[in-house]
């Protein structure tokens, strides 16, 4: 009995200062830092030098014969890295452009609270600047730049890269349907996002996001069929049902042209996007449940849609059928449970639901160290955070070891690592990539949901 009354005021002292933590958030702060971990990541010659030990890196990416800029590097030399490597992967990276566009334009008076609307906006035209540059001819892209396998074989920083980096492109004998139809989403979003600030700007992305959606509309085919070296990192597994639906809500949303909104409603039909939907998380691969929400706003007066995205959220919530951490994460799957519990919880924000409200804020609060460990999973922020995500730049090693140095040089601050085990557990190690790599994927979900929390 000594024993109990001697540990009592330990844990109570924990759980007073887990809900302390969890009222004391700055959410604008949080907010820059993670859109800031896309500066860290970014390729191509550098428009400043916000982050003094990045450098310029990439700068002879290019599309095939096309022509240098007047500083001699090539087209496709900017854009972001992935993760903690140095491939232009074109669908996750096309991704993360539509979900911070898509989190702009719900988001952006709290956005411009926190004084960050310029940050913000030049997160998302560094990436649809690539993607305008990728976007080569009406019916051409450049799906990805970059070796995966050779590039993998390398640790270190980008800044030091010299193997091959060939561009992958999609045309109409090499479709990639999620990838045109994702780029069309991510423009059409920033055509939105730019419309007041930089006229100019968002209808050169409407122009793009209307070609590439036919395109991908027009000319079908798995990207990964098309670029097999996408095979090992990002596969196609979901197909491009979703995509289609994705892209023609998108256009819809940007254009108000009714033709969009029409094929997007029969092919959420014919595709069964709402049943893919359902036990399933949102993120680079599937759409789905994106479409469910987004049809849901644009058709309110079908059921279906409400239906089909209260289903999803529903199987996220405690007792829903997910898995849920001890300590209170929704745990989906092994590989980076935390960007999909980020992302749901984004989603869950725009449920209109408190509900979905208290999800976004458990779940952010989890990731941000609010559970019983005390584990963040935001580098350089709140307790026990990680300082050695997987990531070739921030460790710099120029001996091509991942163990050497044994920390990384560099924090990245703000970028958010995969996340703990079902159990809760977890280890701050470089080499874990499953459970302690970033993407630019990861903090797309993340930014979002800490916009609807400030």
């Amino acid at each position: 009995m000594r024993i109990l009354k001697s540990i009592l005021p330990f844990f109570l002292a924990i759980g007073l200062a887990s809900n302390i933590y969890a009222a004391d958030q700055d959410y604008c702060s949080l907010l820059e830092n993670a859109l800031m971990f896309y500066k860290m990541n970014r390729a191509g010659r550098l428009p400043d030098s916000d982050v003094p030990w990045r450098g310029n890196t990439a700068l002879n990416d290019a599309s095939p014969n096309s022509a240098k800029d007047a500083n001699g590097d090539g087209n496709l030399s900017g854009g972001y890295f992935d993760a903690g490597d140095g491939v232009k992967f074109g669908l996750p990276m096309t991704f993360s452009m539509t979900m911070l566009g898509w989190a702009f334009n719900v988001y952006q008076d709290k956005i411009s609270g926190c004084n960050m609307t310029d940050l913000y906006l030049d997160t998302i035209k560094y990436g649809t600047d690539w993607i305008i540059a990728a976007h080569t001819a009406d019916n051409e892209f450049a799906g990805q730049v970059g070796d995966g396998n050779l590039d993998h074989a390398y640790w270190g920083p980008p800044e030091n890269m010299t193997m091959d980096r060939p561009t992958f492109m999609l045309t109409t004998d090499a479709p990639g349907t999620e990838v045109a139809m994702e780029a069309a989403s991510a423009l059409a979003a920033a055509s939105m996002a730019f419309n007041s600030s930089n006229p100019t700007y968002a209808s050169t992305c409407l122009s793009h996001a209307k070609t590439l959606h036919n395109f991908g509309y027009t000319y079908r085919g798995v990207y990964s069929d098309s670029i097999t070296n996408a095979k090992d990192f990002y596969n196609s597994w979901s197909g491009y049902k979703d995509e289609l639906v994705w892209g023609s809500i998108w256009l819809y949303k940007a254009t108000g042209n009714e033709s969009y909104l029409t094929n997007a409603v029969a092919d959420y039909a014919s595709g069964g996007v709402g049943t893919m939907a359902q036990g399933n998380s949102h993120d680079w691969d599937l759409k789905a449940p994106g479409c469910c929400l987004l049809l849901s706003q644009l058709v309110p007066n079908s059921t279906t849609y409400q239906t089909d995205f209260n289903g999803w959220l529903n199987y996220w919530l405690p007792g829903g059928g997910i898995t849920y951490t001890p300590g209170g994460l929704a745990w989906i799957r092994q590989w980076g449970p935390a960007r999909y519990a980020a992302t749901a919880a984004f989603l869950a924000s725009m449920a209109g639901t408190d509900k979905g409200t208290e999800f976004t804020k458990k779940q952010i609060g989890y990731i941000l160290g609010d559970n019983p460990k005390q584990q963040s999973f935001v580098v350089g922020i709140g307790p026990n955070h990680p300082i050695n995500p997987h990531h070739r730049a921030a460790h710099h090693s120029t001996t091509n070891d991942i163990n050497n140095p044994v920390n990384n040089l560099y924090l990245l601050k703000g970028a958010l690592v995969g996340g703990p085990g079902s159990n809760d557990e977890y280890t701050d190690d470089r080499t874990n990539y499953i459970s302690n790599e970033v993407a630019t994927d990861y903090n797309a979900g993340f930014v979002g949901a800490l916009a609807s929390l400030c």
